[in-house]
């Protein structure tokens, strides 16, 4: 019988430590407690931890990805960058903010931006200096090939692009910047004296670089996931690339499917269309413990954690930490539905 070897935090941040980094994020960001949301709910208590407070253009998780993505992409010898995303895109945004702590060009191809006010992430990239593609309705079900195109007229002057859809490390980074949050969290949760943990969050990339972290460190913690979008499947966007993350920091464990409990139920009509009752929970958590929540991620994962706990899914003994990403400008993007909410 084999047994895999517990790596100290240590060493763990040493298998981190042989990838080129540079330090753009606001690091460690808080973990909190959350005793008003806590005593509302009248369930275990839960804290937060605040990724929204990375610092990069309003923060987010995406500053942890770009300390490691940032160096690749220069070492490789890019002098460009071609994203495509969705008009409301945190990950827009902050790509923008990183490009710009390097000093590289970026061209910004946003899907169903055409005619849209120019309001919270949108007006960010534009302050940011992003090289704006507002996509039609029509334009954006071939976004890919735009991209194409643009990249080969680039190449045609002479340019080296890096459109980021096309590689696998910003899928692999994302997740190696939150088994290094992983370490720091453990050092919080310590001096916290929490027990019993259980980590929920958006069902992405950070969440598996936590479960990497504490399946490493031969931590007990638990993961709940909530999925907020309906057309892109967890297998191909996270647990197909369980093997690349283990590889690229040698280690000797990586995450499964079966490592976190994904929540399916709150997505509501879809991705980028807010629910009342993530309406709702962003309302709770600001006027409980101040916290500022998304309508399309943490809104979303902060409307789940509020329905668990009023429906029992989390034990007394348990330490729920709320994983909060950011998200903050697109809140403007949806402030009608939100001022006019009476729940």
């Amino acid at each position: 019988m084999t047994t895999t070897k517990i790596l100290t935090p240590a060493e763990l941040q040493s298998h981190i430590d042989k990838l080129p980094r540079m330090n753009i994020a606001h690091l460690p960001t808080p973990l909190e407690e959350m005793p008003r949301l806590t005593e509302r709910l009248g369930g275990p208590k839960i804290w937060i931890k605040r990724e929204d407070m990375t610092g990069l253009a309003y923060g987010g998780n995406k500053a942890r990805h770009y300390e490691f993505e940032m160096p690749h992409v220069a070492d490789q010898g890019y002098d460009v960058m071609i994203n495509i995303m969705d008009y409301h895109s945190n990950n827009a945004r902050m790509t923008a903010a990183a490009a710009n702590k390097i000093g590289m060009r970026y061209i910004l191809i946003l899907k169903n931006a055409a005619n849209r006010n120019v309001q919270g992430n949108l007006l960010i990239d534009k302050i940011l200096g992003a090289e704006l593609h507002l996509l039609d309705e029509y334009q954006s079900g071939n976004a890919e090939g735009y991209a194409t195109k643009l990249k080969e007229e680039l190449e045609a002057e002479g340019h080296k692009p890096y459109v980021i859809q096309e590689h696998l490390f910003p899928r692999i980074v994302g997740m190696v910047g939150f088994v290094q949050a992983g370490v720091e969290i453990l050092e919080q949760i310590e001096e916290n004296n929490l027990k019993c943990v259980h980590i929920i969050g958006v069902a992405g990339r950070s969440m598996c670089g936590l479960i990497v972290a504490a399946k490493s460190m031969g931590l007990d913690w638990k993961f709940t996931g909530v999925t907020v979008n309906y057309d892109v499947p967890l297998d191909d966007y996270i647990f197909q690339h369980s093997k690349d993350l283990q590889d690229v920091l040698d280690l000797p464990v990586t995450f499964a499917e079966s490592d976190m409990r994904v929540l399916n139920q709150y997505v509501g009509e879809g991705y980028g269309v807010m629910s009342a009752q993530v309406a709702e929970a962003i309302h709770i958590a600001a006027q409980t413990d101040a916290i500022i929540c998304d309508p399309n991620y943490t809104g979303t994962a902060m409307a789940a954690l509020i329905d668990q706990i009023e429906e029992g899914g989390f034990s007394e003994d348990e330490t729920v930490i709320f994983l909060h990403t950011g998200g903050l400008p697109a809140v403007f993007t949806f402030a009608d539905q939100l001022a006019s909410f009476n729940g």
